[in-house]
């Protein structure tokens, strides 16, 4: 009789957080016209977007995580605020100097319900012009989504 040796536990790396994964966009019962319509932005990101709305319950936030999963990580210029694939397309504003590419996970960002207009587009960076005296742009959740997908809804979480 052999001694049975015990199994190997697995570890996360220190410092690493291991990532929830998504609900599987194949796996989504229903909702056809929904899907067909984001897996066609997917496709051909030229189309532009889609908007998808309906009652609470019905999936919506599910399929946008679940099929953001499945695309490929963008390339983005590194410290750039709205995704930009070149350095000469990210905003002045912003700062960006350097211009290396970095590959990323398509951005999926909340927009909960009751936010404010400065939130969406972005305002004044009022830290910085009161601690530094300078003038600086600071980009809202429309610039992080850029070349990703926003989520609204009551049941997005505080972005």
């Amino acid at each position: 009789m052999s001694a049975v040796e015990p199994m190997a536990k697995i570890h996360p790396l220190p410092g690493r957080v291991a990532a929830r994964q998504p609900f599987p966009f194949s796996a989504i019962v229903g909702q056809e016209a929904m899907k067909r319509a984001m897996v066609l932005t997917a496709v051909d990101p030229a189309i532009g977007g889609v908007l998808v709305f309906g009652d609470r319950g019905t999936g919506k936030s599910t399929a946008v995580r679940a099929l953001a999963a499945l695309l490929p990580e963008i390339e983005a210029v590194e410290g750039c605020p709205v995704n930009s694939p070149r350095l000469e397309f990210c905003p002045e504003w912003a700062g960006v100097t350097g211009g290396q590419i970095i590959r990323k996970p398509t951005p999926v960002v909340d927009l909960p319900l009751g936010v404010t207009e400065d939130r969406v587009v972005g305002a004044l960076d009022i830290e910085r012009a009161l601690t530094r005296g300078e003038k600086a742009f600071e980009p809202g959740l429309l610039a992080r989504a850029n070349r990703g997908y926003l989520a609204i809804g009551r049941e997005c979480g505080g972005a």
